[in-house]
This record gives structure tokens, sequence and C-alpha cells, in this order.
């Protein structure tokens, strides 16, 4: 993933708690935008 699109751990954070099921959802929505783009450029470089 690309530096511009790293999010700091404190905006997970509530209070005294860390949200992981926040950070769950923000890691799975990444990786849901980077595999589709990068099964793009595979099958480009395939042909």
């Amino acid at each position: 993933m690309e530096e511009e699109n790293k999010t700091p751990f404190v905006h997970f954070i509530q209070e005294d708690r860390f949200e992981l099921n926040s950070y769950l959802n923000y890691l799975f929505n990444q990786f849901n935008e980077y595999v589709p783009k990068h099964m793009e450029d595979v099958k480009m470089m395939e042909q």
C-alpha cells in the first residue's frame, strides 16, 4: 500500500481502548481496494 494511505493507530483509539473491530474493518477495506487493482496489473502483464 502506498505511503499516503497509511492511517495512524490514533484513529482507532477510543478513550482508553483500542477499537479492534474498526481497525480490522479498515484493513479489510484497504485489502479489498488493493487486490482488484493488483489483479488487473497481473492480467495485463500476462498478456
